[in-house]
């Protein structure tokens, strides 16, 4: 059976998947499937069908990766965000290195290289930002207390999780739970927020 990959950026969770999903059940093309990053449809499809897909996809704030490097991005951001899942559900993944080489079946010394080059960060420090991201979501939507959401992340202890979120906000847990501020980043904007927040950060400490 015939069959089109497409590689598809931004694309950072479950509600990623439904959202896209939901865009094509009103058009003529067959999914097969469609995963963090990657959409598969039934037979071959045009150039202007493809365009025409982007066009819908970029409405919803997504779009098609265009290099090889591109979907190797794409594909080490899904899975990290596996990896932190991972972590929140006391599912140890293993090292990170391992956990991506293993999925990626390449050397993660050649991903982390591409990953830096086109994302201006490590695949650490990305990480690192999706376990805040998940940190302040949990702050603001549950009651688990600091030490039950850093052991969530996989912190060895709450005082490195407190501190590793003080040194990214700015706020004690305590503190960012009562005024959630800095707000939570879009996923497909981590690193360019990240700068931005930093410099405010360092502003404020600086008065």
């Amino acid at each position: 059976m015939d069959t089109t990959h497409l590689h598809i950026k931004n694309m950072c969770c479950d509600r990623c998947v439904e959202v896209i999903m939901k865009l094509l059940k009103a058009t003529k093309y067959k999914v097969i499937s469609l995963t963090l990053g990657e959409l598969v449809l039934k037979g071959k499809i045009s150039n202007q069908d493809r365009y025409n897909i982007e066009q819908r996809l970029k409405n919803k704030g997504f779009s098609f990766t265009e290099t090889y490097n591109e979907k190797m991005v794409s594909q080490v951001k899904a899975f990290l965000l596996q990896y932190r899942d991972k972590l929140s559900v006391n599912d140890k993944p293993g090292k990170l290195s391992a956990f991506i080489s293993g999925g990626m079946q390449m050397s993660f010394s050649h991903i982390s290289r591409i990953f830096s080059q086109l994302e201006g960060v490590t695949i650490e420090k990305y990480l690192l930002l999706l376990r805040m991201e998940r940190a302040k979501e949990l702050l603001i939507q549950t009651e688990l207390s600091a030490s039950e959401i850093g052991d969530r992340l996989g912190y060895s202890s709450p005082q490195s999780f407190t501190t590793q979120f003080g040194k990214e906000t700015g706020k004690t847990p305590g503190e960012y739970r009562l005024n959630p501020a800095p707000a939570r980043m879009h996923l497909d904007k981590l690193v360019y927020q990240d700068i931005k927040q930093k410099r405010r950060i360092s502003k404020q400490l600086a008065k």
